[in-house]
């Protein structure tokens, strides 16, 4: 048996959620990208009448700075030279500009050369005999410094930008049934519940904790699974290289009355008063 409790204030029922993408916290679905899982929690939140409304949080997450640089997504350089067009695909990895261009030298004929201006960090790239093109298709034009399709004067080219080796700046965490923010960018970003700022060295932890007490209002009826992505600007998963990444999320329920066990006392009075002695029959 219960007795409902009634207040003036909300009765808040906090209930927390310690995720994770571990296999076996929830159905990985792309391997050992690890940035995005499906969890299954069956009657996780349901909303009742008792209830006024709920918020939802996430108070903590560690994230692997495990990422590469230069990645699928954005590592392919395509060249236009007399008329062809070539595709160069520099391998995933991190990188500084030293080594993308002992790398460029390495993957690119020899006729090309490319060097590094010491005050302006602008790449310069050269070819011995033909003018070319750095075309659009390249996803590389935000690493080496040029937007769109860019040509050579004669036979050296000068990149518009600075090269770019630093590390993503931060890692948006999406997720459909409760994102009520909004991420710019080049793709819909209504998904997103949470972008933490990168504050970790490379192949460290990045931590964020919830100091401001951001959260925003649950607005389903009930949550039973619900898939987390873990992605770029652009939406593309991040892949953690086999490294798993840690987060809890807390909703806050708040209720205008409560359900409660009798105490013990007021049990037995209960059953006593709803007691019926029975007469004995006669044998």
């Amino acid at each position: 048996m219960t007795e409902i409790i009634r207040t003036e204030q909300s009765i808040v029922d906090i209930k927390q959620f310690h995720l994770s993408t571990r296999g076996d916290s929830g159905n990985v679905l792309n391997g050992d990208y690890k940035s995005q899982i499906i969890f299954s929690l069956p009657d996780a939140i349901v909303v009742d009448d008792s209830i006024d409304y709920i918020y939802f949080s996430v108070p903590y997450v560690v994230v692997p700075n495990s990422f590469y640089i230069i990645n699928y997504t954005n590592n392919k350089l395509y060249v236009l030279q007399s008329a062809v067009t070539t595709l160069y695909e520099f391998p995933v990895g991190n990188y500084t500009s030293q080594s993308f261009m002992t790398t460029f030298k390495t993957l690119l004929p020899n006729q090309f050369s490319i060097t590094l201006g010491i005050n302006s960090n602008v790449f310069t790239i050269t070819h011995t005999t033909t003018t070319f093109s750095l075309t659009s298709a390249s996803t590389i034009d935000a690493v080496m410094g040029f937007s769109g399709t860019t040509a050579a004067t004669g036979l050296s080219l000068t990149l518009s930008r600075v090269c770019n080796f630093l590390p993503l700046p931060r890692i948006n965490l999406r997720c459909p049934d409760l994102a009520h923010s909004f991420i710019s960018a080049s793709i819909d970003g209504s998904d997103v519940i949470l972008s933490v700022p990168n504050n970790a060295k490379l192949n460290g932890q990045i931590v964020y904790n919830n100091t401001s007490n951001m959260k925003t209002l649950f607005k389903l009826t009930n949550l039973n699974s619900f898939q987390v992505s873990l992605t770029d600007d652009d939406g593309n998963p991040l892949d953690f290289r086999g490294i798993s990444s840690f987060f809890t999320f807390q909703f806050e329920i708040h209720r205008r009355t409560l359900a409660k066990p009798l105490p013990f006392n007021k049990l037995v009075s209960f059953i006593n008063s709803n007691s019926v002695i029975e007469p004995e029959k006669n044998q």
